[in-house]
C-alpha cells in the first residue's frame, strides 16, 4: 500500500528549503505527496519587482506550482495573510505570538485536508527561529500531536531553513537525520524554482546546515514514528538501525 505523505507549508518555498532532499526520498519510493500553504498571500518577493506589492501573489504561486511540477506533487494552497500583510516586519514577525485567530483558521485548514487526503505521516514545521507564521502552523498541529499512539496521522517535526541554520533545534524527542547527499541536485533545482526568494543567497545557508547536521533532520516525539520514515525512506537502513547513531539519540539514513 502507497503511504500517504501530507506536508505543511507555511509559506510557498519552505518545503523546497527545508524538506527537498526528504521529498526527493520519498518520491524515490513511490509515497504519494501532498503539500499544503497556509499563507498563500504575501507581497514579500525581494527578488522580483513586485516585492512590497500584493502583485507579488501570483508570481509566489506561480513559483510554487512550478515546484510542485518539478517534484511531482500536487498543492492546496490557501489564501491567508502572511506576517508580511499582517502589520508585522522582519523584526517583529520573529518571536511574535501567533493570532488566536490566525491559529484556529489553519487548524480548519488542517482538518479538512487530513479528513480528505488521509495521510499516514504528517510532516509540520517546528518553528526554529519563531517566525510567527511558522508558529501559528505549529500550535494548530500540536492537538494532532496529542492523538493516542497509533492514530493517523503520525505527526513528524521539520528544522525551519534557513532559520535553523542560525538557531538550536527545539524538540526533545526523537531524532532522524535523513542523508541528503545523493539528492543535493533535486534540492537545488527544487530551490531555484523561487526566484523571487532569491536563492542565491539562500543556498549557501541550506549548504552549511547540511553539512551541520550531514543532511535534514527530523524529530517525534514517538520512536516508532522516526522509525516507520526511516523504514520508508531507505528499506536497506532496517537492519541498521542504531539507536545511537552519530550522538545519542539519533537515527541517520544513509
Amino acid at each position: 500500500m502507497t503511504d500517504r505523505i501530507l506536508l505543511l507549508s507555511p509559506h510557498p518555498d519552505d518545503i523546497a528549503w527545508s524538506l527537498g532532499g526528504l521529498t526527493a526520498r520519498l518520491r524515490a519510493v513511490d509515497a504519494e505527496l501532498r503539500v499544503i500553504t497556509f499563507f498563500g498571500r504575501s507581497r514579500y518577493a525581494p527578488g522580483h519587482p513586485t516585492h512590497g506589492t500584493v502583485d507579488a501573489v501570483p508570481v509566489r504561486a506561480a513559483e510554487e506550482d512550478a515546484w510542485a511540477t518539478l517534484v511531482g506533487t500536487r498543492i492546496r494552497r490557501a489564501d491567508l495573510p502572511d506576517a508580511s500583510l499582517r502589520g508585522f516586519d522582519d523584526d517583529t514577525e520573529m518571536g511574535a505570538v501567533p493570532e488566536d485567530d490566525i491559529v484556529a483558521r489553519i487548524a480548519g485548514l488542517l482538518d479538512t485536508a487530513i479528513e480528505e487526503f488521509r495521510p499516514d505521516l504528517l510532516l509540520a514545521p517546528l518553528a526554529i527561529g519563531g517566525h510567527v507564521d511558522h508558529a501559528a502552523v505549529r500550535r494548530a498541529v500540536q492537538p494532532w500531536e496529542a492523538r493516542e499512539s497509533g492514530e493517523r496521522p503520525e505527526v513528524l517535526w521539520y528544522e525551519d531553513l534557513p532559520y535553523a541554520a542560525q538557531a538550536v533545534a527545539v524538540h526533545t524527542g526523537h531524532p532522524l537525520v535523513v542523508d541528503i547527499a545523493a539528492h543535493w541536485q533535486a534540492k537545488e533545482l527544487g530551490v531555484r524554482c523561487f526566484p523571487s526568494q532569491q536563492p542565491e543567497e539562500v543556498l549557501p545557508v541550506l549548504r552549511r546546515h547540511a553539512a551541520e547536521v550531514a543532511g535534514e533532520r527530523i524529530w517525534a516525539s514517538d520512536p516508532t514514528t522516526i522509525k516507520r520514515l526511516a523504514t520508508l525512506i531507505d528499506e536497506p537502513a532496517r537492519r541498521q538501525l542504531s539507536p545511537a547513531g552519530p550522538r545519542a539519540g539519533t537515527t541517520t539514513v544513509r
